[in-house]
């Protein structure tokens, strides 16, 4: 054999080793993925073309039936709106909190290590002792909260009674459980920020308002964009929150699509109604996602 010919075949399994080791390397997460991801999803549009009803071993095939009677459905978009309402506020909130904690807590004050682990300390408490908790806290009768208004002479409001009260109560609690995740993250954003760019700044007689508006913003947009992203997919998905305080109510005030799809699957066993749900919203996400990150080019900067 030529030499040109024996240096052609070891390239040749050179690369085909360094080829095959990557796949092989990468075959336990595609496994994974298939068996936690894609077939679920797969498997779920199957079901909401059928009126299976978790039971019976039969089904049969109805199609576009289910999703005519969601579109058609006025409880649908009632739960629809709740859980709009919902994720705007909350994420909202959340968001303009986190930004202004991690502007704060950039800075060099006395403790503000310590503040930022009690920030912090509600993410990694489960939500349903969260729940249980704030459950307590909001009760009208001996709830805290409302012996704290007590004491200003406020008269106790049904926090988790009435349909607007319990909607505002989910949200406080929300904002609340997952601020101090979010406000590491902008505040990891606002530290890769290059400390020459503000003293430049000042230099030319910026002022902080100044500053923020003009360096901290720009830089710490793309960072705001991942968190409008996490945190709106997040509160569109809160069962737990959910399930631990309302459970939908009062009056279905507080219904919303994950929960929505959870009753008619394991209350109602409507296997294939809440399939066709879960699909809808998986189709609501991602127009969301695809329309952020269409706004996301006007607003976001990379350094």
């Amino acid at each position: 054999m030529s030499e040109p010919s024996v240096k052609r075949n070891k390239s040749i399994v050179k690369w085909a080793y360094a080829n095959l080791t990557a796949y092989l390397l990468v075959f336990p997460a595609i496994v994974l993925l298939f068996i936690f991801h894609l077939y679920p999803m797969c498997m779920t549009f199957f079901l909401s073309l059928t009126d299976w009803n978790l039971i019976a071993p039969d089904f049969n095939w109805i199609f576009a039936g289910n999703y005519t009677k969601m579109l058609t459905s006025s409880e649908f978009w009632k739960v629809v709106g709740n859980t709009f309402i919902f994720g705007v506020f909350s994420v909202g909130f959340t968001v303009l909190l986190a930004t202004v904690l991690a502007v704060v807590l950039d800075e060099k004050l006395r403790g503000v290590r310590l503040f930022r682990s009690v920030v912090f300390l509600p993410y990694i408490t489960p939500m349903a002792a969260i729940g249980t908790l704030w459950v307590w806290m909001y009760s009208q009768d001996f709830g805290l909260i409302n012996w704290a208004l007590g004491l200003f002479s406020i008269p106790p409001a049904p926090w988790l009674a009435k349909p607007g009260w319990a909607m505002v109560a989910l949200i406080i609690t929300k904002v609340w459980k997952v601020v101090g995740y979010y406000m590491v993250v902008l505040l990891a954003g606002k530290q890769n920020i290059a400390e020459s760019l503000y003293e430049a700044a000042k230099m030319d007689g910026a002022g902080k308002l100044q500053l923020f508006k003009h360096i901290t913003m720009p830089l710490l947009s793309p960072y705001i964009f991942f968190v409008l992203i996490v945190a709106l997919i997040g509160a569109f998905e809160d069962f737990d929150l959910l399930y631990s305080m309302t459970r939908g109510g009062p009056a279905e005030s507080t219904n919303m699509m994950i929960y929505y799809i959870y009753q008619h699957a394991f209350d109602f066993f409507d296997i294939g109604y809440a399939s066709a749900a879960a699909t809808a919203l998986f189709v609501i996400l991602l127009l969301i996602t695809f329309i952020q990150m269409k706004v996301s080019k006007r607003w976001v900067h990379y350094q």
